[in-house]
């Protein structure tokens, strides 16, 4: 019996977005720079910029770095930060965070619009 891949389980997903205070809806990213952590293929990192697309923000950039993406939310060098790809009942447990907003950008096309 196989595993499957990340990659291969994308439609199941959502990616997690966390954004400073300033940020109201996923379209107030468009244009914008968002961080994402190394660890993930081109292929996730394709995903989620068509998925923040279709959620409203066009033309964002995700953006890998020395350092991890919450931490560069954190430090204020970038608007927004993917903490992370996971299942839809993982991503409604996720916790809240003091002063930051928390999205859900399903990375399925058929799924709903982002949600807050």
């Amino acid at each position: 019996m196989s595993v499957p891949t990340l990659d291969a389980s994308l439609d199941a997903l959502v990616a997690v977005l966390v954004a400073g205070p300033d940020v109201k809806s996923v379209s107030n990213l468009a244009g914008k720079t968002v961080a994402i952590d190394d660890r993930y293929s081109e292929q996730s990192i394709s995903r989620v910029r068509t998925a923040m697309a279709a959620a409203g923000a066009l033309q964002v950039e995700l953006s890998k770095g020395q350092t991890t993406a919450i931490n560069r939310l954190v430090s204020k060098e970038v608007p927004a930060a993917v903490v992370g790809l996971v299942s839809v009942n993982a991503a409604h447990s996720f916790p809240e965070i003091p002063r930051f907003r928390i999205f859900q950008v399903p990375l399925s096309p058929r799924s709903s619009p982002a949600k807050p």
